[in-house]
């Protein structure tokens, strides 16, 4: 039976799209119990790794030198995505019989981290709204910001799988995007807003392969990150990170009063517990609503 460890390799070795942050939870997830065959891990084994986890809290990277404590304790949406990466990791190794079918991932029955509503986690509209009108002047020389927060904004789409996007994988006429491997490994046709169309139909460059968020090659996505962290300044929203669009479109969903199920389609979700934070924010907007009205 192979370690964790093994079991790990394998499954970064088949995922190219995984962030940093991903990856390094899976380190995590490596050193503390790599050396495990991973039918011998343990409900015990993997809540113990998570209270030292949340003993240790995050830790600040020192450039030529071992990382440190921050003294900052992570947030229970932090410690859940811990977990949620681990059980990933034993759905993969379920899908390549590394483990038998019936065999009970020790993630299932530990009890999440508390989440408390974070208003500053989500991007509203007329937020987004600000960051474009903004986008479209700031960014003079690459030109595609605001096709890409809007593309974001309104197809919920990882912004890794917005930036491998090709032109082959846009149709223009059937309002549709591509993805042939997502986070959770699945491909995923988005729909395109006609807002989306319009900002696409702006952008120069539509060869079949190449990048559809290019920069100065056509095979090279460009490095936007600075621009996003200026525009989000000049447009009183400092401090924000690209993935809150993604969790913007999420709540907006729930606001208009989407269904769990459909929220999960359209952000590639595979579980009710990812979707379901949007549910909270749906009904945090109706409470508003209601005391605006009731008192």
């Amino acid at each position: 039976m192979p370690t964790l460890e093994k079991v790990i390799d394998a499954y970064v070795a088949s995922s190219p799209t995984l962030d940093r942050a991903s990856l390094a939870r899976l380190e995590f997830w490596c050193e503390r119990l790599g050396n495990q065959d991973i039918n011998t891990i343990t409900p015990e084994n993997v809540d113990d790794a998570l209270v030292a986890l949340a003993e240790r809290g995050r830790l600040r990277p020192r450039r030529g030198k071992p990382t440190q404590g921050a003294g900052e304790p992570y947030k229970g949406s932090t410690l859940n995505r811990y977990l949620s990466t681990l059980g990933t990791v034993f759905k993969y190794a379920r899908r390549l019989r590394l483990i038998p079918r019936a065999h009970v991932s020790p993630t299932r029955g530990i009890e999440r981290a508390p989440e408390p509503t974070d208003p500053d986690r989500y991007l509203r509209p007329e937020e987004v709204d600000r960051l474009l009108a903004v986008a479209r002047v700031v960014d003079r020389k690459w030109g595609k910001l605001p096709a890409l927060i809007t593309l974001a904004f309104h197809t919920g789409l990882r912004v890794g799988n917005l930036t491998a996007l090709r032109w082959q994988d846009v149709d223009l006429d059937a309002r549709t995007a591509s993805v042939r491997r997502t986070k959770n490994g699945d491909p995923i046709v988005a729909a395109l807003t006609g807002a989306c169309v319009t900002e696409l139909k702006r952008l120069p460059d539509k060869h079949p392969d190449a990048l559809v968020f290019a920069g100065r090659s056509a095979s090279r996505a460009h490095a936007w990150r600075r621009l996003w962290a200026r525009t989000c300044e000049e447009a009183g929203l400092p401090g924000r990170n690209f993935h809150q669009l993604r969790h913007g479109c999420g709540s907006a969903l729930a606001t208009a009063g989407v269904g769990q199920a459909q929220i999960m389609a359209v952000m590639g979700h595979k579980t009710l517990t990812a979707s379901a934070r949007y549910m909270h924010s749906n009904v945090d907007d109706r409470r508003a609503v209601v005391d605006k009205v009731f008192g």
